[in-house]
């Protein structure tokens, strides 16, 4: 059997990480369930991680990285509900490939293991998302709510489809994806 590279391993460490924490949670995630998992040796671990906290940080901080430049790819629409819709569909998009990272964010964005660095990025994060819920209650598209509102009224339901997604091993249908954002719409709306 061939040996994996670096970068192999990485990624089985990763995929064996959001595993572990999302059947888990991320107190009771440790590197011998995450070793499991990934089938590799101990000393693997730390050739990519510091300790167990790193190992979360670093795959936490690299997985909303990745979804939130997914989610605000469309912040340069000019048509502002046409962006709204984009972000959803980014957000579904992620969704489906793998509700277990989308579950690992959610569970990961409670369990108070980032450092003082990593949360000033992830603000950030917040703040884009919330400057582009800002442009649509600015221009008269959605509703005047506060920007923390409209962001769980829309990745409440993608949360939910998330987590049937993950413990049914089946993702959201295209149908479910479209009802939903309808009704979502109707409340986030300025109608």
């Amino acid at each position: 059997m061939p040996r994996l590279t670096k970068d192999q391993t990485y990624q089985k460490l990763r995929r064996a990480v959001i595993d572990e924490a999302v059947a888990k949670g991320f107190a009771a995630t440790g590197v011998a369930g995450v070793v499991k998992r990934a089938k590799v040796s101990a000393g693997t671990v730390y050739v990519h991680f510091a300790d167990k906290d790193d190992m979360l940080r670093s795959i936490y901080m690299e997985t909303k990285a990745a979804f939130h430049e997914a989610v605000t790819a469309p912040r340069d629409m000019t048509d502002t509900k046409a962006m709204i819709r984009a972000m959803w569909d980014a957000m579904f998009d992620f969704v489906r490939e793998d509700p277990k990272s989308f579950l690992f964010l959610e569970y990961g964005s409670t369990a108070g293991i980032l450092t003082d660095d990593q949360k000033a990025i992830t603000d950030s994060y917040a703040r884009e998302i919330a400057a582009m819920f800002q442009r649509g209650v600015d221009s008269g598209v959605l509703a005047k709510l506060d920007t923390h509102l409209l962001s769980l009224l829309l990745v409440a339901p993608a949360l939910q489809l998330a987590r049937s997604a993950a413990l049914n091993d089946q993702p959201p249908t295209d149908e479910i994806v479209q009802l939903t954002f309808e009704r979502v719409w109707l409340s986030i709306a300025n109608t």
